[in-house]
């Protein structure tokens, strides 16, 4: 069973927060990168915000949603200084993991509240793909959700084997989901 909120509700809140922000957004051609990246967030203190997309992306309806979704969440999670002055210490690698971490986990808080993450479980959504497919997301991302989630909430009966999770029997009494 899909989600409540559709696609379009999705993508449409995204591109709110685009407008709302004065974010730019262009679509190129990344596939001659040096790494295989489908989007990219810069800030130059002339033009201000920029989401640069791989154009391929618009074929691709649940991953162009869940990297647009990053992407914005460099936005919010990131310094405004010209990335290119923020990162040119030894820690480079370090920073960037922190950086990529924060943005994520935006876009999958963005994208997959809490509240009604555990409702798709406790709908019967037990496996990954089926969340996935519940969310309009792709399977890498809803790990990530998962990931974070047993973060925040630590130990709970939430339990992970391979693809299927297993006792999703949540007890509101030990989640506090706001």
């Amino acid at each position: 069973m899909r989600h409540i909120s559709s696609e379009e509700n999705c993508m449409e809140r995204l591109w709110n927060i685009i407008e709302k922000e004065n974010i730019k957004v262009r679509y190129e051609d990344l596939s001659r990168a040096p790494e295989r990246i489908h989007g990219l967030y810069l800030y130059d203190n002339r033009i201000g915000p920029l989401i640069i997309l791989d154009q391929h992306l618009h074929s691709l309806h649940r991953l162009h949603r869940c990297v647009l979704a990053e992407e914005i969440g460099h936005f919010y999670t990131a310094a405004r200084t010209n990335l290119l002055i923020a990162h040119t210490s030894a820690n480079l690698k370090t920073m960037e993991s922190q950086d990529e971490l924060k943005a994520a986990r935006w876009a999958t808080d963005f994208l997959i509240p809490d509240n009604e993450f555990v409702k798709a479980l406790e709908d019967g959504n037990h496996n990954c793909f089926d969340l996935a497919d519940y969310f309009s997301v792709t399977e890498w991302f809803m790990y990530r959700k998962l990931e974070f989630f047993k973060i925040r909430f630590g130990d709970t009966e939430l339990k992970f084997k391979g693809r299927d999770l297993f006792k999703t029997a949540m007890v509101h009494s030990n989640i506090k989901i706001s």
